[in-house]
C-alpha cells in the first residue's frame, strides 16, 4: 500500500515530463505488476538487473586478464626480489557477480540507478513517501539553482558508530558534482585503529547493526548509505541545504517501510517497529481509497 500511495501522490503532485527509474529489489506482494502497467515510469526487473550484473562481470573479468597480461611483462623485467611481492597483485583480485542478497539491498540499487542519469538533477525516492501538494519538485530545483548546492535532504546526525548522512528518502543531488566525488552509496565500515578491525573481522558476525556490538570498539565508524557522501561534501566545501519548511510541508515520509522486512526477531524494538509498519499500512490503504480512487494514475491494459 506505501509504495502504491508513494507513486499515486508523487503523479499528481509532480510536473509532468519527469524521467522516473525504479529498480525491482525482489518485489513479491504484486506491486511490480502495478508499476508495469504505468506509461510514465521505466521498472528495471531484478531479472535484468542480474543480466547487465553478469555482462559487466565478465566485461570486468577482460579487462583485469589485459591487466594481468600487461603486470606480467613488467614483472618479467623486474629484479627477483621485486617479482614476488608484484606476483600478489596478480593473483589477488577475483571478480565476482553480486549474488540475489547483494543485489537486493537499496544501496546496491542506488549505486546501479544513479549512473543511468542524464538530467543536471536527479532525485533519490523511497517507496514511502506521500506528496501532498504541487510545486515541491519545482521549488527544490530552483533552490539549488539560485543558491549553487550539491544537494537539497534532511541532515541525519549519527550516533555512535553510525556517521552523519544525509537521507536517502527524499534527497536531490546535482548530477555532476556527485559524478566527480565519485562516492558510493553501499555501506562501510572502517576502522581507526588497525588492531580493532583485526579483533572485529575475527569475532562472529551479527545479524543486525547494534550499537553495543561496538563495546570495545572505539574507533569504529558506520557510514550508512549518504554518510560517505556527506563527509565528501563536507570534506571538499560543497555546499548543501536542508529542506525549507515549506517544501518540507508538502511531503510525508512514512518511515521505516523499505527495510522492516528484513528486520530480524532479535532486533531491538522490532515489535514496535512492526506496529509502525501495520498502523502506515493501515494509513497508506485509507489514503488510497479516500484520495486516489484506489489505484494508480496511467495504468495502460495489459
Amino acid at each position: 500500500m506505501a509504495t502504491r500511495l508513494t507513486y499515486a501522490s508523487f503523479r499528481r503532485h509532480a510536473p509532468g515530463g519527469v524521467r522516473v527509474l525504479v529498480a525491482d529489489n525482489g518485489s513479491t506482494d504484486g506491486t511490480l505488476d502495478d508499476l508495469r502497467r504505468l506509461d510514465w515510469l521505466t521498472v528495471v526487473s531484478l531479472d535484468e538487473r542480474r543480466r547487465r550484473a553478469r555482462e559487466e562481470a565478465a566485461q570486468a573479468r577482460r579487462t583485469l586478464e589485459k591487466l594481468r597480461r600487461d603486470l606480467d611483462a613488467l614483472v618479467a623485467e623486474c629484479p627477483p626480489g621485486q617479482r614476488s611481492v608484484l606476483d600478489g597483485l596478480r593473483t589477488g583480485v577475483e571478480i565476482v557477480v553480486p549474488d540475489d542478497g547483494e543485489l537486493c539491498r537499496h544501496a546496491t540499487a542506488l549505486d546501479w540507478l544513479a549512473p543511468q542519469v542524464d538530467t543536471p538533477y536527479f532525485l533519490l525516492l523511497d517507496s514511502d513517501v506521500e506528496f501532498l501538494a504541487p510545486g515541491w519538485l519545482e521549488d527544490l530545483v530552483a533552490l539549488a539553482d539560485a543558491e549553487g548546492l550539491a544537494a537539497v535532504g534532511e541532515f541525519e546526525p549519527g550516533r555512535f558508530p553510525c556517521r552523519d548522512r544525509l537521507a536517502t528518502y527524499l534527497l536531490l543531488l546535482r548530477t555532476d558534482v556527485f559524478r566527480a566525488l565519485g562516492v558510493p552509496f553501499r555501506p562501510l565500515l572502517r576502522f581507526g585503529d588497525p588492531r580493532e578491525e583485526e579483533r572485529w573481522y575475527a569475532r562472529a558476525r551479527h545479524h543486525v547493526l547494534d550499537p553495543s556490538a561496538f563495546d570495545g570498539f572505539p574507533s569504529a565508524a558506520f557510514y550508512d548509505t549518504a554518510a560517505v557522501l556527506f563527509e565528501r561534501l563536507q570534506r571538499e566545501g560543497l555546499p548543501w541545504r536542508p529542506f525549507p519548511p515549506a517544501v518540507a510541508a508538502k511531503f510525508r515520509h512514512l518511515g521505516q517501510m523499505s527495510w522492516s522486512a528484513d528486520a530480524h526477531d532479535d532486533y531491538a524494538g522490532v515489535e514496535l517497529l512492526r506496529e509502525h509498519v501495520r498502523v502506515a499500512g493501515e494509513y497508506a490503504g485509507a489514503r488510497l481509497r479516500d484520495h486516489y480512487g484506489g489505484g494508480l494514475p496511467g495504468r495502460q491494459p495489459v
